[in-house]
């Protein structure tokens, strides 16, 4: 089962490209059935212009197609997103103020939860 529509995972500045992990999609959806609430895809697959519009990183996973943002606002969301996440096995997790970010780049540190300022 998926949680997801493709349309989610496109590039946001308009030029719909796409190019998202099959994988990435796959944990997702498990995370999705262990949270138990939907998961909103703030930012999917990235192409290099838009990237650079939202001060991406260069090396951004988001330009391979390996990495979304979920929103999360509330305490509640917040905890069963990130109980979701830990128990498919994400080992990448960014936090926001109003967002996860998560990834499976293989070229970067695994086992990592980091703050966004």
């Amino acid at each position: 089962m998926s949680y997801f529509k493709p349309a989610e995972f496109y590039c946001q500045c308009g030029c719909s490209e796409q190019g998202v992990s099959e994988r990435l999609v796959d944990m997702l959806n498990v995370a999705r059935h262990f949270a138990g609430i939907p998961f909103v895809i703030t930012s999917g697959y990235r192409c290099a212009e838009h990237n650079q519009a939202v001060s991406g990183s260069p090396d951004s996973a988001h330009l391979r197609g390996l990495a979304v943002d979920i929103a999360a606002v509330t305490s509640h969301e917040r905890f069963r997103i990130l109980y979701g996440l830990f128990k498919a096995g994400f080992e990448r997790i960014g936090e926001g103020d109003d967002f996860f970010h998560v990834d499976i780049d293989p070229s970067k540190e695994s086992e990592l939860c980091w703050p966004y300022d």
